[in-house]
């Protein structure tokens, strides 16, 4: 069976971890706490507890500086490595914005990354009243962690109030937060382990996960009478989710868990829906598994991924003929210029071939 890893970094993520060790997740799945504050580290629920940075922080935290919880990842990197080196895919979750998690977390992507294991973050973004010096640590923070991690799921906090509204409390609000990745893990977990009538296994979930970029995943259930088209749309789309083109991912694997019930039309039309929303040339995944037991008429997961990575390249100028430098692999890339015929001169070029010192010799005299 597939074992998915998942680090909770830092404060938020190490709350994440707890809220994930209370949902039932199957056997596979292994919760690790990582964090330098240590008092708040021994509070939490999970399988494994790393202390990253003890001579960096001594246990105190990163006091709000991502360079530290990135130093304190370095610190640690041999812990962090051994945690993750028996994974099959390895989850990451963290919020960004203060010390520990903007800045270990692209460290341990970057660690996984180096360890060939596919990477899913999912990271939250500062609440706007928590002020622009936190906004600006938490995109500094996605940036570093985009280069690493396979597929990055962004959820701003911002989106908490305008989904769920201003009188949820925000305990609740952030245990729906946290329900995205559990959903998905259950799902996942469920979905690679298990035999379908139409299989995912896990070279299918790598294959769609190695497209580096933002992500999109969601689950939704279709109860009766419900619209299916609307089903999967949700399931693509999450609310909570920070607001991604679909119409630019590059691959895209969806499951579909349902009763022996289901129709023909109706797996037809879930895979007619998702290639709506992405590009034509997309990798689309699609598993069926069924389940006679299945509370709702279907359940569908969909994780689609290489959102908006890939930047054109900025071809550089021909540089000048006065330039000291030249960057030999951009100049080679350049069609090759034309180079004109040899121009006319008026000297012997037979004479040429004699060397120098001969040529300048006066001739002896008689």
């Amino acid at each position: 069976m597939p074992k998915l890893t998942v680090l909770g970094v830092g404060g938020c993520g190490c709350n994440t971890i707890n809220q994930l060790s209370h949902a039932n997740l199957p056997p596979s799945v292994e919760l690790v706490s990582v964090n330098t504050d240590a008092q708040a580290m021994a509070a939490t629920s999970s399988h494994a507890r790393i202390q990253i940075g003890p001579q960096t922080t001594r246990g105190l935290g990163a006091g709000a500086k991502p360079d530290v919880g990135c130093a304190a990842a370095i610190e640690s990197a041999q812990e962090l490595s051994q945690q993750m080196q028996h994974a099959d895919i390895v989850f990451l979750t963290a919020g960004l914005g203060g010390g520990t998690g903007t800045g270990a977390l692209p460290q341990v992507a970057r660690l996984a990354q180096e360890l060939s294991k596919p990477v899913i973050a999912v990271v939250t973004m500062p609440f706007s009243f928590e002020g622009q010096h936190r906004k600006a640590n938490a995109e500094t923070g996605l940036q570093a962690l985009l280069e690493s991690a396979n597929a990055v799921i962004v959820l701003p906090n911002d989106k908490l109030a305008e989904v769920l509204g201003t009188k949820v409390t925000l305990l609740n609000a952030f245990k729906e937060s946290n329900k995205i990745l559990q959903d998905v893990l259950f799902g996942l977990a469920t979905t690679i382990s298990q035999a379908g009538l139409i299989n995912i296994d896990l070279n299918d979930f790598i294959s769609v996960i190695s497209r580096q970029g933002r992500a999109a995943m969601g689950v939704s259930n279709l109860k009766a009478d419900d619209d299916l088209v609307s089903a999967v749309k949700r399931a693509m789309q999450h609310p909570l989710l920070d607001n991604i083109q679909l119409n630019q991912a590059q691959a895209a694997i969806v499951s579909v868990v349902a009763k022996d019930t289901i129709e023909l039309s109706q797996y037809n039309q879930i895979g007619a829906t998702v290639h709506e929303q992405l590009p034509k040339d997309a990798l689309v995944i699609i598993g069926l598994t069924i389940n006679p037991d299945l509370e709702s008429e279907l359940e569908i997961m969909v994780i689609a991924t290489g959102i908006g990575f890939a930047q054109p390249e900025i071809q550089d100028p021909i540089p000048a003929v006065n330039d000291n430098y030249i960057n030999v692999h951009n100049f080679i890339k350049r069609p090759a210029l034309h180079v004109p015929e040899p121009l006319q001169t008026k000297y012997d070029v037979d004479n040429l071939q004699i060397p120098t010192y001969l040529r300048q010799q006066k001739p002896p005299t008689h």
